[in-house]
C-alpha cells in the first residue's frame, strides 16, 4: 500500500519526472494495472468482435459519435465558464498520451513514425500557435479564465477545477511513461481522443461564450488530421500474427478512456444539474472557497443570531440559508438586492472581493431563489470509475554508477527496462558539463563575449557561419583518405547518428512543447526523425549509407551493438551525454539550448561539404550530408531555429533586470555549446570527479 495522492498532485509528478522519477514510474504502473484489471471485467464499449481491425474501427467511430454529440443541457454563460474550467486538464494536455511514442530507440520504425505524425498534428508540428493546448488556453484567457501552467503545483486544490477533472489526463500521462510496454493501449487511448474531438458540452460552452469563435472548428480539423495517421499506425500494429492480441490491448486503452470520459461528463452534468435544481449549490461552494478570507472582518455582525465570522467559516450551508432570508437579498431579484447594489458595487465594503465569475454565481443564486423554501442539496455522488492513485515506494536498488560508457548507451536506449540508470545518467551529465565549463575563456570554443546582448549573439553567429563556409576550399585537391578510412570514420559516428536528435527527445512532452521555445525544438526534432516518414528519417538514411559501405551492424538497441568490436569507446561518449541531458529538460534548459546550437551549426557550410567530397570520391551516397547542409542552414533552417530559441530564453532572463543572472544564464548556454565535443579529463578527476554547479 502506498500513500494516497490527489489526481492533480499525481499529474504534477507525471508531467515533471526530474525529481522522484523512479517512485513516480512505479506508482503510475501500479495504477495502470488496477485500471486495466478493472476494465477486463467491465462491459466493453464497443464489444470486441472476431472480424478484425476494420470492424473495430467502424464500431469505435459509432461509439465516439454518440459520446461526442451527447449534450446533457444548453449551458448559460456562468455554466459555460465552469464547464471549460473542468475541461481544462483535458484540453490543456491534448495529445499527451502520444508524447513519448517516438523515441530514439524506435523512431525509425513505421508504427512510431505514423504515431509521431499524429502527435505532431495535435501539438502544432513546431508551430506554437497551432498547438491545441495553446489554442485552448488562449480561449480560456479571452473568456477570463486564467489558469496555472500544466504541471504547476498551483493546480493542486484549485477551486475552479475539481479533482475528478484530472482523472482522464492522469491515465493518458501514465500510459505515456511506458511507450514500449503499453504501446497498444496508447494507440487505443489516442484513437479515442481523436475520434471524440471536442465534446458537445464543451463546444456548447465555447459557443455560449464566443459565438463567432472558430476554435471548435480548428480543434476538430486537427483531430481529424491526426485520425488518419493513427489509423495507419493501428493497421501496422495489427498486421502481425498476434493481431488479435494487440487489438485486445488497443481496445483496453480505448475502453478505459471511454469510461473515464463518461465519468468526467457525468460529474460535470451532475454538478450543473444540481446547481439548476438547487441554486444554493454553487453559492455554498463559493462560501466554502472564500469564507476563510472573510474571517475577522465581521466581528461585530451577526447572521441568524450567530456570529457572522463563525457561521461563514464553520457552516456554509446554514450561512447561505440565513443570507437568503436577510435584508441584503431580495429572492428572485438580484438587481434589487442590497448585496449586489450596495455591498458589491464601487464604494461598498465588498467591492472587487469577488471575480466577475463569482459575482455571476451570486446573481444566479439570488435570481433562482423563491420566497418559499430555500433548498441546499446534499453532497453530490463522488464515486469515480478509477480508484485514486497512490505513491508507491520504489524498490531499493544499488545505483548504476561508474558503468562503462557502452553499457550506459544500451541502458539509456532501453530506459523503460532500466529506469535505475537515471541516477548514473545524472552523474555522467553533471561531470561532462563541469568539464565543459572548465576553461571557458580560452581555446577555440572560448566564450565569444561576456556581456550578453541579442546583437552580440547575432554578430557572432553570422561570423561563425561565414568562417565555416570559407573553411571549405571549393578547388581543393581530392582527399587522400582511403576508402577504408572514410568507412571507419562513418562507422564511428553510428552510435551518435542513429539517435539523431536524442538531446531533444523530451521536448515532445506537455509543459515543454506548448511553449514558444518548445515549439522550435519540437520542429527540429521532428525533422531529424523524418516528420512521420521513415524514408526521411535521418538515422534510416545513414543506415542506407552503412549498407552501401558493406557494414553489417547489429540492432543498435542491443547489447551486441554496444559491444561491437569495430567501435571505439569514444564513439559512445557524446551519444551518452545526449541521452543523459535529455532526461532533465527543465533543469538543463540553458545547456540544452547551447548544445542544440552547436549541433545544428557544426557542419553547415564547411564540414558537411568536405564530407560530401570524401564520400563522392569513393562512390558513396552523399544524401545524408547534403540533407544536413540544407536543413541546418543559418537563414531559416535548424541553425536559425536554434539561435531563435536561445534569444527567446535570454529575452526572458533579460527582463529580470539582474546582470548577474543574465551572465550566469549565458555562461550555462555556452557551456552547453562547448559540451558537443568530449571535454578533456584532468588527472585530479580520478580522485574527485568534477561537479557541475547547476
Amino acid at each position: 500500500m502506498g500513500q494516497a495522492m490527489s489526481y492533480p498532485a499525481f499529474c504534477t509528478r507525471l508531467i515533471d519526472l526530474e525529481d522522484g522519477a523512479n517512485q513516480t514510474l512505479v506508482s503510475a504502473q501500479a495504477w495502470l494495472e488496477v485500471l486495466h484489471r478493472q476494465d477486463a471485467g467491465a462491459d466493453h464499449v464497443p464489444q470486441l468482435r472476431q472480424d478484425g481491425l476494420s470492424a473495430w474501427l467502424h464500431d469505435t467511430r459509432r461509439v465516439c459519435r454518440s459520446a461526442a454529440t451527447h449534450l446533457p443541457m444548453e449551458p448559460s454563460t456562468a455554466e459555460s465558464l465552469r464547464i471549460l474550467a473542468r475541461y481544462a486538464p483535458i484540453g490543456l494536455l491534448a495529445g499527451c498520451v502520444l508524447q513519448n511514442i517516438a523515441l530514439p530507440a524506435n523512431c525509425h520504425l513505421p508504427l512510431a513514425a505514423y504515431a509521431h505524425a499524429a502527435h505532431a498534428r495535435l501539438v502544432g508540428g513546431g508551430q506554437h500557435s497551432g498547438n491545441l493546448a495553446v489554442l485552448f488556453r488562449q480561449f480560456l484567457e479571452q473568456a477570463g479564465l486564467l489558469l496555472p501552467m500544466v504541471g504547476s503545483a498551483l493546480y493542486q486544490g484549485h477551486r475552479q477545477v475539481p479533482e475528478h477533472a484530472w482523472c482522464l489526463s492522469a491515465y493518458r500521462l501514465s500510459l505515456a511513461l511506458f511507450p514500449e510496454q503499453y504501446q497498444a493501449e496508447i494507440l487505443g487511448a489516442a484513437w479515442f481522443e481523436c475520434l471524440l474531438g471536442v465534446p458537445a458540452l464543451v463546444g456548447a460552452a465555447q459557443a455560449a461564450l464566443a459565438p463567432a469563435s472558430d476554435l471548435a472548428a480548428k480543434l476538430e480539423q486537427r483531430y481529424a488530421s491526426a485520425q488518419a495517421c493513427l489509423e495507419t499506425a493501428l493497421k501496422v500494429a495489427c498486421e502481425g500474427e498476434d493481431a488479435q492480441s494487440v487489438l485486445t490491448r488497443v481496445q483496453t486503452g480505448f475502453s478505459v478512456s471511454h469510461s473515464l470520459f463518461c465519468d468526467w461528463l457525468h460529474h460535470c452534468a451532475q454538478d450543473l444539474e444540481a446547481d439548476r435544481r438547487h441554486p444554493a449549490h454553487a453559492m455554498v461552494q463559493l462560501v466554502r472557497d472564500k469564507g476563510r478570507f472573510a474571517d475577522g472582518y465581521h466581528s461585530k455582525l451577526k447572521l441568524d443570531k450567530q456570529p457572522f465570522d463563525e457561521l461563514i467559516v464553520g457552516d456554509a450551508e446554514r450561512f447561505v440559508e440565513a443570507l437568503a432570508r436577510s435584508r441584503w437579498v431580495s429572492p428572485g431579484r438580484p438587481d434589487d438586492s442590497l448585496l449586489v447594489t450596495r455591498l458589491l458595487t464601487f464604494g461598498g465594503p465588498m467591492f472587487r472581493v469577488f471575480s466577475e465569475q463569482e459575482e455571476a454565481v451570486i446573481r444566479d443564486w439570488i435570481g433562482g431563489l423563491e420566497q418559499s423554501a430555500i433548498a441546499v442539496p446534499t453532497e453530490e455522488d463522488s464515486s469515480h470509475v478509477a480508484p485514486p492513485p497512490a505513491l508507491v515506494p520504489s524498490p531499493t536498488q544499488a545505483p548504476d554508477q561508474r558503468l562503462p560508457v557502452r553499457e550506459m548507451y544500451y541502458r539509456l536506449l532501453n530506459l523503460e527496462q532500466h529506469p535505475q540508470i537515471r541516477q548514473a545518467a545524472t552523474e555522467f551529465c553533471n561531470n561532462w558539463l563541469a568539464r565543459s565549463a572548465r576553461g571557458m575563456f580560452k581555446g577555440s570554443n572560448a566564450l565569444p563575449f561576456d556581456a550578453y546582448s541579442h546583437r552580440a549573439l547575432r554578430d557572432w553567429f553570422e561570423a561563425r557561419a561565414a568562417a565555416q563556409v570559407q573553411s571549405y576550399a571549393a578547388d581543393a585537391e581530392p582527399t587522400d583518405k582511403s576508402r577504408d578510412d572514410v568507412i571507419d570514420e562513418a562507422l564511428q559516428l553510428c552510435p551518435m547518428i542513429l539517435i539523431d536528435g536524442a538531446w531533444l527527445q523530451r521536448w515532445t512532452n506537455a509543459g515543454l512543447v506548448d511553449s514558444p521555445i518548445g515549439a522550435l525544438l519540437y520542429k527540429i526534432l521532428s525533422d531529424e526523425i523524418g516528420n512521420g516518414d521513415t524514408a526521411l528519417n535521418h538515422p534510416n538514411i545513414y543506415r542506407a549509407l552503412m549498407a552501401q559501405m558493406g557494414v553489417d551492424l547489429p540492432d543498435f538497441r542491443s547489447r551486441e551493438f554496444a559491444a561491437f568490436a569495430r567501435f571505439t569507446d569514444a564513439a559512445f561518449e557524446v551519444p551518452v551525454f545526449w541521452l543523459s541531458v535529455s532526461l532533465a529538460p527543465h533543469r538543463y534548459l540553458p545547456e540544452t539550448l547551447g548544445l542544440n546550437l552547436a549541433m545544428e551549426l557544426s557542419g553547415v557550410g564547411g564540414a558537411y561539404r568536405t564530407a560530401r567530397d570524401e564520400l563522392r570520391q569513393h562512390g558513396f551516397s552523399t544524401l545524408f550530408v547534403d540533407l544536413h547542409n540544407t536543413i541546418d542552414n543559418v537563414s531559416t533552417g535548424h541553425s536559425a531555429m536554434a539561435l531563435d530559441a536561445i534569444e527567446l530564453r535570454m529575452d526572458q532572463v533579460l527582463r529580470s533586470g539582474n546582470p548577474q543572472q543574465v551572465r550566469g544564464e549565458w555562461h550555462r548556454i555556452w557551456t552547453g555549446f562547448r559540451a558537443l565535443a568530449a571535454p578533456p579529463r584532468g588527472w585530479r578527476e580520478w580522485l574527485r570527479p568534477a561537479r557541475y554547479a547547476h
